[in-house]
């Protein structure tokens, strides 16, 4: 190898070499930076324990780029039909930088009408930030089945929770449900999808087993 110094114009090429590298690197961890994303839910416990201990990791991974956090999670105790006024109310407040608002609700005993005119309502919402739906018809505990199991036939929320607790010990309200459920994750979204894609196009009250949480999921985990 040559002791000789190098010239200025070598020297500066490098230079210009590294920042060009640097810069594409830059680029790239841009692109792949989480939106701001404020996912507003009917429920205070079950689904917020979940969802926001996804979130929490992605904050994590990416909190050098931010002085905030990038998702931001809020358990509302909203019935359908209020959920999406109070996530357009709230999020000015809360989240302003927000890009993506999710609404994260459960068909229950809801009137057919407000679960169906939430999602639309919400699509065809004329706003700065995109408003994506993430219900479960007929609870949350659906979604959390098909971590074990496929399901083509509704059998009620009870049934939902006995199949549950002997596939993982399952309790409502559980604070760890998502350790307990993240390995099957992908499994998860696979059976959701094909669940919620062979019912054509018809309302969201007539899709029943089926979530669109996996829409959600599939979304925040591009990020991890």
């Amino acid at each position: 190898m040559s002791l000789k110094p190098k010239k200025f114009s070598e020297f500066k090429q490098e230079q210009a070499e590294l920042r060009e590298k640097m810069r594409k690197k830059q680029k790239e961890i841009n692109y792949e930076l989480p939106r701001y994303t404020y996912i507003v839910s009917e429920g205070i416990k079950t689904e917020p324990y979940y969802i926001n201990a996804l979130a929490q990791r992605i904050n994590e991974k990416y909190r050098e780029f931010s002085t905030g956090r990038f998702i931001i999670v809020k358990g509302t105790g909203k019935n359908t039909k209020g959920l999406l006024e109070y996530a357009r109310n709230s999020v000015d407040k809360e989240f302003p930088q927000a890009e993506a608002v999710w609404l994260m609700y459960d068909k229950d005993d809801f009137p057919l009408d407000n679960f169906d005119n939430t999602q639309y309502s919400a699509e065809t919402k004329m706003d700065v930030r995109e408003y994506r739906t993430a219900w479960s018809n007929e609870c949350i505990e659906l979604w959390f089945l098909l971590h074990f199991q496929e399901l083509s036939v509704n059998v009620g929320r009870e049934r939902y929770r006995e199949l549950l607790r002997g596939h993982c010990g399952y309790k409502k309200n559980m604070k760890n449900i998502f350790e307990i459920l993240q390995d099957n994750t992908e499994i998860a979204i696979a059976r959701a999808r094909r669940q919620y894609e062979a019912y054509g196009d018809v309302a969201p009250s007539q899709m029943c087993p089926a979530t669109r949480v996996y829409q959600l999921i599939e979304e925040l985990y591009k990020y991890l």
